[in-house]
This record gives C-alpha cells, structure tokens and sequence, in this order.
C-alpha cells in the first residue's frame, strides 16, 4: 500500500505545478500590468497586487485603479488565465486530499513515522480476547506498545482506539523487524493457535536473543514447548482463571489486594518488580546501608535471586548484580527506589 500511495502522491503533485506556475505568473505580469496602467494615476504596488487579486478571485471589492480600453481588456485577459488557473489549482489539491485518503483510509503513513519512533515498546502479537485484554493494560499503565495481526478488521478496531498497529504476520521476520523488534522492551504472544505462537516465539527469539518474551499457551501441554521455543514466560488463560476463581473462594481479600497492587494506572498502591543491574551502584551495598525505606519511603518485600526468593529481607542483606526486589509504594516511591538501585 505505501509504495502506492508515495507514487500517487507524487503524481498529483506533478499535476499541481503547472496551475499554480500559471497562477503566480498571472499573478506577477498582472502586478506589472496594472502597476503600468495606474503610473498616471499614482498607483502602487500594493493597488497594482490588489487589483489582481480580486481580479482572479472574482471578488470584486471594486476598482482602486480607473480603468480604459486597454485596461478593460488587459483585465479580461487576467481573468480568463488566472481564474481558470486558480480553480485548476484548487481541483487538483482536492484530487489530492480525497486520494490521500482513500489510498491511506488508516493512517498508514503517519504510523509508520510512529512506528520508527517507538523506543521500549512492547510488541503484542495478535488481537484477540487476550490481546484486548494486554492492550487495555498497557494503554491504562501508559506504556508505548503496538500491535501486530494479519487480519483487516483488527487493523481498523486498533484505529478506532488509537492503537498503534501492523498488518502482517508476526511469524515474518520482516514484520517484527518493521515493529522495531530491535528496540523493543518485550513481546506478547496472544495468538489462539499454539502453532502459530511457537513460530512467533522462535523467530523473536532468534532476532533478539535478549527479548522478554511472555507467550499464551491454548493448551496447558504446551506451555513446556513454547519455553523450550524460546518464551520466558508462557501462560494458559484458562489454567490462570480457574485458579483465579478458586482463589476468589478460598482468599478474596488477598486477592483484591492483588488487583489493586498490580495495577499501573492512578491507584495509589503499586507492587513493581526493579532488578539490580551488574554496573548499579547498589551493587555490594546491603539494604541497611542503602537506607531504602527512608530515601524513597517504597517497601522491598522480597528479594528474587537466581531460583531462590527471599522473603521478608534482612537489612544486612547485600544486593547481587542480577537480584530483582519486588517492592510495594506509589508510583512516585517506586520511581525513587528504581533510580537508587537500578541505575
């Protein structure tokens, strides 16, 4: 669709330099024109550009330079050629308009230029019930992120709502790449056919080695084949809700704690996950000597390190390269904590 729209616009753009060439010749010979007839009567410039504007126009606001025969017919002359060039000129930047639209009903080329600025993003492949879902999440918590699916009607649902969106095969290297899988913080497969997510997962996976991939899984069987596909992280929706709802029966309190603690959007309670990278400067430093709690107010409840959770932390404990700490405050706490640790 793109290399048409660019060589329709280049054509109609083609078309628009001669009208409007005409229209700013007539323009400057009727200057001239008029600025020679009215020599006598004290004319300048500006009546000489006025008497050809509402000349071509058809305004008419009235004479400011008294005309004779041959000003009569130098007039007819202005407005045969420059009001016909001008209403050309006005056709074709309609053609224009109209066809940019229709050649581009979505948007496509202004997406692209926002697809090229995505940096961190999040890619989701597939727009289902699943991938509604991720999408709302990630809109709510204000996290950049686009998506991609092969079927029309997903591309015009993700246009009404403001996504950003890709028409195309997720499992298409070209695709991904198009998505700025390069620069992108993650990949969320919600796909309805475990075939295709494996294809998706392995051909991320080989692109970026070091991209989080999180992967739905239709069966519970195949969650063990998309983590050795390469997903971090593969979940199957029916397994997680079942336990959703047993857990609702047997611990209802700890599990609105949950939703509201996991959820980005303006609650005043956040759980954030924030890993200590090998170069922080929180690297050897215990939490006790960090002091934590009273620089950024935010509450460190576990510390993951490799397979091992420590829950409840010691205040000597001394934070790893690699350590992630699971911590509990506002948006605001959690944003101090990150940049004391992580950074």
């Amino acid at each position: 669709m793109l290399p048409e729209y660019h060589r329709q616009s280049a054509s109609l753009r083609a078309r628009l330099i001669l009208p409007a060439t005409l229209v700013l010749l007539v323009t400057v010979i009727g200057t001239l024109g008029y600025a020679w007839l009215g020599r006598e009567q004290g004319a300048t410039l500006l009546d000489a550009l006025f008497m050809t504007v509402i000349t071509i126009t058809t305004i008419g606001y009235g004479e400011v330079i008294r005309l004779d025969a041959a000003g009569r017919i130098f007039t007819m002359g202005i407005a045969i050629t420059g009001i016909g060039s001008l209403f050309y000129s006005l056709t074709v930047i309609m053609d224009n308009l109209v066809g940019s639209r229709l050649l581009d009903p979505f948007g496509e080329k202004k997406m692209q230029r926002e697809v090229r600025k995505l940096k961190d993003h999040i890619i989701i492949a597939g727009l289902g019930r699943v991938g509604k879902q991720a999408a709302a999440e990630l809109e709510e918590s204000k996290v950049p992120f686009i998506i991609v699916d092969p079927r029309p009607e997903v591309h015009g649902y993700a246009v009404q709502r403001d996504y950003l969106s890709m028409q195309g095969d997720a499992s298409d290297d070209a695709v991904l790449e198009q998505a700025g899988i390069y620069r992108a913080k993650g990949l969320i497969v919600t796909s309805g056919d475990d075939a295709s997510n494996l294809y998706i997962v392995l051909s991320a996976r080989v692109l970026r080695p070091d991209l989080f991939i999180v992967s739905r899984a239709v069966d519970e069987s195949s969650v063990s084949k998309l983590i050795r596909a390469g997903a971090n992280r593969a979940i199957s929706p029916y397994a997680i809700g079942g336990r959703r709802l047993a857990h609702l029966i047997l611990s209802p309190t700890v599990i609105d704690f949950f939703d509201t603690v996991i959820r980005k959007g303006e609650e005043s309670i956040n759980l954030e996950g924030i890993e200590v990278r090998g170069d922080a400067r929180a690297v050897g430093q215990s939490l006790a000597g960090l002091k934590l709690r009273e620089k950024t107010g935010a509450s460190v409840l576990v510390v993951m390190r490799g397979n091992r959770v420590l829950p409840n932390p010691e205040p000597e404990l001394v934070l790893h390269p690699g350590d992630r700490l699971l911590a509990l405050g506002t948006v605001e706490q959690l944003d101090r904590l990150e940049a004391l640790v992580g950074e």
